[in-house]
């Protein structure tokens, strides 16, 4: 039964660990939503106003903490010894318990903490006291590229006559944002079915650490090579407008694609836990 996949009784397993996601994270999940109220309590002491980019910060920054907590809050039994029988005893397939994983992991935590982030902040806006003038604008793809092309490197490669909606799409942007976010997920689902204790807290060190790992090594490649890369730079002089636009459309495409990969492994590997975990 471990890879298939009944309806029914996904059906059951979603409503089971919605309950479970409730119970063990609903409070958590109340009080990141009303994170942009500590910064509001605080105009209120002081007489300050806070600035939309602010507020918003924070809301995003609630969301990215939550999916960080909510594999260990909700799911952080499933790979114990004694405590995670119960998980691996549930009716229900490999695949069905990693579905339900991701949907309350990967969809339903960042949603919810950013919508509800948002209708908090939107709420103490329109209260006749406090530093929060106006509710937050939540901006579409397509303001947000216009606004990235008034940046200052958007305007040097206007300058340079590249056209940024050909350079970066609006679709491989709204792409790369949402594996994004499915990636920054995956990464905690994966280290709460590796790590046995402080899941949340391993997880981003490892993370860090691969990081900084990775930036070294990348840094020091760039070092050694810096005349070639010179070079390489020194020849873009001879490429037409359409040739250099073409080279960055498809370094953000393959950019996407790794990303994606990146995530599809994490996802995978996760998976491969569930289904083979020993208890």
């Amino acid at each position: 039964m471990n890879n298939t996949f009944n309806f029914n009784r996904f059906k059951n397993l979603l409503l089971k660990d919605g309950k479970m996601y409730i119970r063990n994270f609903g409070s958590t999940l109340i009080v990141l939503c009303c994170m942009t109220a500590i910064l509001w309590i605080f105009t209120l002491l002081f007489g300050k106003s806070a600035d939309g980019a602010s507020r918003f910060a924070i809301i995003v920054a609630s969301a990215a903490l939550a999916m960080m907590l909510v594999p260990s809050k909700v799911y952080g039994k499933a790979n114990l010894s004694r405590e995670g029988v119960d998980f691996a005893m549930m009716p229900t397939s490999s695949l069905e318990k990693f579905v339900s994983m991701f949907v309350y992991c990967a969809i339903v935590t960042p949603i919810v903490v950013f919508f509800g982030g948002y209708l908090v902040d939107a709420f103490l806006s329109i209260l006749p006291f406090g530093g929060f003038d106006k509710p937050i604008r939540l901006y579409s793809m397509n303001e947000i590229v216009r606004m990235f092309n008034d940046t200052e490197g958007a305007v040097r490669a206007a300058e340079m006559d590249l056209p940024i909606e050909q350079v970066f799409p609006i679709g491989v942007m709204r792409t790369s944002l949402y594996a994004g976010i499915i990636q920054w997920a995956a990464i905690f689902m994966l280290g709460n079915m590796l790590f046995k204790k402080h899941k949340a807290g391993k997880t981003f060190a490892c993370y860090l650490g691969i990081g900084y790992l990775l930036s070294t090594i990348f840094g020091a490649t760039m070092v050694a090579n810096s005349k070639r890369i010179e070079l390489w730079i020194e020849s873009f002089e001879g490429y037409t407008t359409e040739e250099v636009v073409r080279l960055w459309h498809n370094a953000t495409i393959w950019g996407m694609i790794i990303g994606i990969v990146i995530t599809g492994v994490l996802l995978y590997f996760t998976y491969r836990k569930i289904k083979t975990q020993k208890y």
